[in-house]
């Protein structure tokens, strides 16, 4: 077989990143969503990744149709265009205890238009989609078919490995605090210490990932669809709607170590919990779940 030379290949790279480009949507309220593009990859990791837990065994996995995602965690002027409330109405109104970090409400830098939302929790994640649906329906952004939804684990880790089989979906076994916004001094796969910045993070404030999504690792952990189980669903298509307890997050935050930051990490959280290091992205899927 020929070699295709390197210039060649990283044209055609270029013209697959502009193609995505061209076919990213907006949502009514200026959500930018990506493609992502069904297939099939390996869930969880190896045994020999440095850090791995027992409930990430490896297992296949198939997403068997397209779907978009925003390209980065729902921020504080997005959630305000679509509920009509700010940081400061969710944090005064809402139900449910407030969780590790709590303290930061009453700091300017956990809020500001571009920082993602955080404090939400599972169900104001959920209501937010169905709020979000309902508008971009009625102005014809989204077809009555189309309806946005939380990520299922295996979106979520589809999208954030982006057709890579290494530890991060940047295309590295290792993770600094100058590529990911995490407690820098516990970075991954390398021993230089890095910075640790005590608070979230502006949008796109660091280089996204092959499919065009910023901050899979680090910044605020995301909410899930799914249930939690200590064993990955495999197979087409999975979703777990256990109920109980346990909700799945995923992609580490700005006050955990890197190695929660891993793609294969998983953790779960009680649904009404509120904290400054949780947040949500969303999906628009082609059809109800």
């Amino acid at each position: 077989m020929k070699k295709i030379p390197t210039l060649l290949l990283c044209l055609i790279s270029s013209l697959s990143i502009l193609t995505a480009e061209e076919q990213a949507i907006e949502s009514a309220a200026g959500i930018r969503l990506v493609p992502i593009p069904a297939g099939s990859f390996l869930m969880g990791s190896p045994e020999s990744e440095e850090s791995r837990a027992e409930d990430e065994k490896q297992t296949e996995v198939t997403i068997t149709e397209d779907f978009w995602m925003s390209e980065t965690e729902i921020t504080q002027a997005q959630w305000l265009s679509v509920t009509g409330k700010s940081f400061e109405d969710l944090i005064g109104t809402a139900e449910g205890p407030l969780g590790r970090g709590a303290k930061l409400v009453k700091e300017p830098s956990a809020r500001g238009d571009a920082q993602p939302m955080c404090f939400v929790n599972w169900s104001d994640a959920k209501e937010f989609c169905a709020m979000l649906t309902k508008q971009d329906q009625k102005s014809g952004a989204i077809s009555a078919e189309q309806q946005y939804a939380l990520p299922t684990e295996a979106q979520w880790e589809y999208a954030c490995r982006a057709g890579q089989t290494t530890v991060f979906g940047l295309g590295k076994n290792t993770l600094t605090s100058a590529e990911a916004n995490f407690y820098g001094p516990s970075p991954y796969g390398v021993e230089e210490k890095g910075e640790y910045r005590e608070k979230t993070t502006s949008a796109k404030t660091f280089a996204p990932n092959p499919w065009g999504l910023y901050d899979m690792h680090g910044n605020l952990y995301e909410w899930c669809a799914d249930g939690y189980e200590e064993q990955l669903p495999g197979g087409t298509d999975p979703h777990v709607e256990k109920e109980g307890d346990g909700r799945i997050i995923r992609g580490g935050a700005w006050d955990r170590k890197a190695t929660s930051c891993r793609s294969a990490y998983r953790y779960s959280r009680d649904p009404n919990r509120r904290n400054a290091n949780i947040g949500f992205r969303v999906v628009l899927l082609n059809s109800p779940r």
